[in-house]
């Protein structure tokens, strides 16, 4: 299996968008430019979202 493949086809648009928006919290111009450690700021950043909007629901 790709690893870039989505579950959610439809959702690459949104993923993009979003990208780009860390991106520029970091102050990088280009995603795709990201050092390895930016992109676990961004993973560990995404689960504590994921949590968050889990407790939210209970």
């Amino acid at each position: 299996m790709s690893k870039k493949r989505l579950l959610v086809p439809e959702a690459r648009h949104a993923l993009e968008e979003f990208k780009l928006e860390i991106a520029n919290e970091f102050g990088v111009n280009d995603p795709r430019h990201l050092a390895s450690k930016h992109t676990g700021l961004i993973v560990r950043d995404l689960v504590e979202m994921g949590e968050k909007q889990l407790i939210n629901k209970k």
